[in-house]
């Protein structure tokens, strides 16, 4: 569920610039020499390629951690590499005096001849002690973003040398592994600064540029949190930029080297809360539908209450597209009288039959409220049930805890004459939060959905849940077997 946000993006940071390749602790880049004179060092060869037994042959000469290539955090450096053969894994070697945030970037992109695979590289670190402390494919939370290979942020957290190594993604996703002259990539390693580094509090937070940190339509934005003492709670300010839009706070994906769990909330400058999650990184972000323009607070903190010297983390903020919230309820909508009409699209699948669906996002603004939707869509597309009788199938699909809200709402479904046809409770821990599966429903009749959380909601903003509909010509396939999505 996670790459539905990460499509095409434009990034904080720039990508690096195109570069004539060079050697990787190989040759100079000159060409091949004339096979019949040899060669007796590796700048003889090409780029790609060292001397051995007087031959230039594939490889390098950093294939293993006590032959690691020595990376400077001050001079940030950019280096021209290959995966030379394959299989092939290159090693690099970063010291640091502990207590600092770092991003390691790959860039393997490059364009390559009809019918060769593209590169994509694997990132791994190990601490001091060859222990992982994270490893990244593509981007860290999981995703893919167009102007970069891996992306990678960490925190170093003990002084000593950490050894970065680079191998080819392809083994990891089960694809053939390769290498040679084709599979170019560029490496850069600095440190990075955009971190709350010590207590924030909530009169104060981490704030980065004027009034905070000022977020850009389709633009990816990380912060490093170090939850140094027991109970430390860091707060970052944020300037949404526009009303209507979901705002999303993920992290990254493999947390291996830190002690924390992440327990992140997205709160209103009053310190009302809006969205609260665990585990924000490795299973997945917390988010809120519908945001409005103007400054709204991020608070993270150990979700156990702990905090030490590799308690850590890394936000990944985004605010989605600018009026790309789901439609809203209508309040009131507690009775069939005064239902919300969910707006359904007529579609068709693969198989040219004919579904509708159509999404709508609510709240409980009132302890105890009651949501009531209604679904009327054509009744021309229908299929035979078991008994020869027309019918259309009804599938409900809802999210609410799984993004952060506080809520996992019930749902029942009724025909015209309010006679139940259908219900389900809803769970906090299930994925997805609540469904109903191919209900059938009598073609080109009303369908009312009732929404509750209970009589012990309270009405507060963050009791918010995303609700999609399905009215299909057939029996749709379930969930599990990926047979429709649900929000966001």
């Amino acid at each position: 569920m996670r790459s539905i946000f990460f499509l095409s993006l434009a990034m904080l940071i720039a990508c690096p610039a195109d570069k004539e390749l060079g050697g990787d602790s190989g040759g100079d880049g000159e060409g091949s020499p004339d096979p019949e004179l040899g060669c007796s060092e590796d700048v003889e060869c090409s780029a790609w390629q060292i001397c051995a037994s007087n031959e230039c042959v594939d490889g390098d000469r950093n294939n293993a951690q006590d032959e690691a290539e020595p990376v400077s955090l001050e001079t940030e450096e950019e280096l021209e590499r290959y995966i030379n053969t394959a299989g092939d894994v290159d090693y690099y070697t970063i010291e640091s005096g502990g207590g600092e945030f770092i991003f390691a970037l790959t860039d393997a992109h490059d364009e390559v001849d009809e019918g060769v695979p593209v590169p994509d590289t694997f990132l791994t670190l190990y601490d001091p002690e060859g222990d992982i402390v994270t490893t990244t494919d593509d981007f860290p939370n999981g995703g893919r973003v167009n102007n970069m290979d891996s992306a990678m942020w960490a925190y170093l957290s003990q002084p000593g040398t950490y050894t970065l190594k680079v191998s080819d993604a392809n083994p990891v996703k089960g694809k053939e592994a390769w290498g040679g002259s084709d599979f170019t990539y560029t490496l850069s390693v600095r440190t990075w600064g955009q971190a709350t580094y010590g207590t924030s509090t909530f009169a104060e937070p981490f704030e980065f540029g004027e009034g905070g940190l000022t977020l850009t339509e389709n633009t990816l934005y990380a912060v490093g949190v170090i939850l140094e003492e027991p109970g430390e709670v860091d707060y970052v300010a944020v300037n949404f930029p526009y009303a209507n839009a979901g705002f999303y706070v993920d992290g990254i994906e493999d947390l291996t080297g830190s002690d924390a769990n992440p327990m992140v909330s997205i709160l209103t400058t009053e310190e009302t809360l809006l969205s609260q999650r665990d585990e924000v990184g490795p299973n997945a972000g917390v988010f809120y539908p519908n945001m409005t323009e103007g400054p709204v607070m991020i608070a993270v903190e150990d979700a156990e209450g702990d905090g030490g010297a590799n308690y850590w983390a890394v936000l990944i903020i985004k605010a989605l597209d600018q009026d790309s919230a789901l439609d809203a309820e209508a309040e009131p909508n507690d009775a069939q009288a005064q239902a919300t009409e969910i707006a359904m699209t007529e579609k068709e699948n693969t198989n040219e039959r004919i579904f509708f669906d159509g999404t709508v996002q609510g709240d409980m603004g009132a302890p105890g409220d009651v949501d009531i939707f209604r679904i009327h869509v054509s009744g021309e597309a229908t299929v035979e049930d078991d008994e020869g009788t027309e019918v259309q199938y009804l599938v409900l699909c809802m999210n609410s805890a799984r993004w952060g809200s506080s809520i996992a709402p019930d749902l029942t479904v009724y025909d015209e004459a309010w006679t139940e046809l259908g219900s389900n409770g809803g769970t906090v821990d299930d994925v997805p939060n609540n469904r109903i599966e191919n209900i059938a429903v009598v073609p080109g009749e009303p369908i009312y959905i009732e929404v509750s959380a209970g009589l012990d909601s309270l009405g507060t903003l963050d009791e918010w849940y995303m609700l999609k509909a399905y009215v299909a010509s057939f029996s749709v396939t379930s969930y599990e077997d990926g047979g429709y999505s649900c929000p966001p």
